[in-house]
C-alpha cells in the first residue's frame, strides 16, 4: 500500500503554503474529473505510465490526509500501468472499451456515473434528472460553470462534481474565495461525491474488477472522503 507522509499543519507550514495545498487539491480533482468525463486517447494516456502515479501519490499527500481507499486506488493504477507498458496503443484501446461498457453502454451503463442513480441505498436506479441533478445544475450555474460538449451529461455526473470541486479549490488557491468557504466545500463533498462514490465503486468493481477505472474511482472516493472530513480546511 502507498505510504503516506505524516500530514499536519506544522509539516505543511514547513513545506508549502495553504495556497499550494488548495492548488494541489484543484489539480487532483481536475485530473480525476476529466478522467471520468471522457474516454482516454493516446494524448491523454498519462495514467498508463507508472511514474505518473508515483508523482500523483506525492501530490495526494500534499493535498489530503492519507486515506486508505485512495492508497488502494493508486497501488491498483500503478499495477495496471506496469502491465500496460509493453503495448501502450493496445492498452489505450482496452481502457476505451472499458469506459464505454461502464459509463455509456449499450444497452445501458454497467456503472452509471450519476448521483441520482444511487439515491436509494443498495439499489441502482433508473436514469433521470433527480434532486441531485437539479442541485448540481444550480451550483454549477452559480459558479459560472457550464456543461458543454457532445456527451451532454447530467450535471450530477461524478466527473462534473469533481470538476466543480477543482474549480472551487482553484479559487481558494488564488484568493478568489474567502477562507471560510473551505468548510462549505467540505460539506459539499460530504453531501455529494463522498456520499455515493462507494456505491459507484462497487458497481465498477462488479463489472470490471481488473480494469483501469476501478482504481480511478477508488482514488476519487478516497480524496472526496478525506476532503469531506474537513482535514486541513
Amino acid at each position: 500500500m502507498m505510504e503516506c507522509a505524516e500530514w499536519s499543519a506544522s509539516v505543511l507550514a514547513a513545506t508549502s503554503t495553504w495556497r499550494d495545498v488548495w492548488r494541489s487539491r484543484a489539480e487532483t480533482f481536475a485530473f480525476l474529473g476529466n478522467s471520468l468525463l471522457r474516454p482516454m486517447t493516446a494524448e491523454t494516456s498519462i495514467g498508463l505510465h507508472e511514474s505518473f502515479w508515483d508523482a500523483f501519490s506525492q501530490q495526494l499527500g500534499s493535498a489530503f490526509r492519507c486515506h486508505d481507499r485512495a492508497a488502494l486506488g493508486v497501488d491498483r493504477l500503478k499495477r495496471y500501468a506496469r502491465g500496460a507498458s509493453s503495448c501502450r496503443d493496445a492498452a489505450v484501446e482496452r481502457v476505451d472499451v472499458e469506459y464505454a461498457r461502464l459509463f455509456i453502454g449499450p444497452p445501458k451503463p454497467a456503472a452509471p456515473p450519476w448521483e441520482t442513480m444511487y439515491a436509494v441505498r443498495g439499489r441502482v436506479g433508473e436514469a433521470g434528472f433527480g434532486d441531485a441533478a437539479f442541485e448540481m445544475r444550480a451550483l454549477l450555474r452559480d459558479a459560472g460553470l457550464a456543461v458543454r460538449g457532445p456527451s451532454n451529461q447530467y450535471p450530477d455526473h461524478l466527473g462534473l462534481e469533481l470538476l466543480y470541486l477543482a474549480a472551487a479549490c482553484g479559487d481558494m488557491a488564488t484568493g478568489q474565495r474567502p477562507a471560510g468557504d473551505g468548510r462549505r466545500l467540505a460539506r459539499f463533498a460530504s453531501e455529494h461525491p463522498a456520499s455515493w462514490a462507494a456505491a459507484l465503486r462497487e458497481a465498477v468493481e462488479g463489472a470490471a474488477p481488473e480494469g483501469y477505472y476501478l482504481g480511478i474511482v477508488e482514488v476519487a472516493e478516497g480524496a472526496c472522503c478525506a476532503f469531506a472530513e474537513g482535514v486541513g480546511v
